[in-house]
């Protein structure tokens, strides 16, 4: 499942080869600003060594170049903790050289990452202070080993979804209750019972009678609405899906 990254408070989108280019701030006795194309290539080499393959990725700059935001949406293969096929997630990103917030890695099914600050996914795997003994691969790789921990249970309930089979009065009544509970607004209703219903060739991860389908029917729908009100819809279907606490 993929991620989102929204620049409505702005930003500019970037390549990673633009990252090469942005100065770093010399750093203090006390803090270490990490240049973003340093902290990217290293974070994509921890993955590379565990076989995470990173299949499209979104980069940001806001505040002169000093904060990155970025999502990378990755495949997990089914023998690297996830039980018998191949799983989308995704990792979201924010740093900082402006001093302004940690860096932070989020990942999970869903992440959402804003310019405004906002930041959320199933797992925080990293929230790291730019102090003087910041070190980038020592401090990425236990970071990059609790995502990899946390799969095994997003596999579980992945598969549980995948093979929770709705009849079409089960689906309308999950469908209720997504809207009964303002968990998203009425105005999506025909949009996502559409979607569940009919959907278009291109909708694979939508056309399985499931509870995977439903969800993705729904989570298709949330990404036009706003910044604020996707952050509240994507956090409130993983509870609704039994994803999230």
């Amino acid at each position: 499942m993929s991620g989102s990254l929204n620049l409505h408070s702005g930003g500019d989108v970037v390549t990673r080869e633009v990252l090469r280019t942005i100065p770093v701030p010399p750093a203090t006795d006390t803090w270490k600003p990490i240049a973003h194309f340093d902290f990217v290539q290293a974070l994509d080499r921890q993955l590379a060594v565990r076989d995470i393959r990173i299949t499209k990725e979104e980069f940001a700059l806001a505040h002169d170049g000093l904060r990155l935001f970025g999502i990378l949406e990755l495949v997990v293969p089914s023998t690297n903790g996830c039980s018998g096929q191949d799983y989308a997630f995704a990792m979201g990103m924010r740093t900082a050289n402006d001093r302004s917030f940690a860096t932070q890695l989020a990942v999970g099914a869903r992440v959402f990452v804003c310019a405004n600050l906002s930041f959320s996914g199933d797992l925080i795997a990293m929230n790291r202070k730019h102090t003087a003994k910041f070190d980038l691969n020592a401090d990425l790789s236990p970071a990059v080993d609790r995502f990899q921990t946390h799969l095994t249970t997003f596999g579980d309930k992945f598969d549980r979804l995948r093979t929770f089979n709705l009849s079409d009065t089960d689906a309308r009544s999950l469908i209720c209750l997504a809207f009964y509970e303002e968990i998203l607004p009425v105005r999506l209703l025909h949009t996502v019972t559409k979607t569940y219903f009919e959907p278009g060739p291109e909708m694979a991860d939508v056309q399985p009678r499931t509870a995977w389908g439903l969800m993705n029917a729904m989570t298709r729908a949330v990404k036009q609405l706003s910044a604020a009100s996707a952050f509240r819809a994507t956090t409130q279907l993983g509870r609704l899906f039994e994803l999230t606490e």
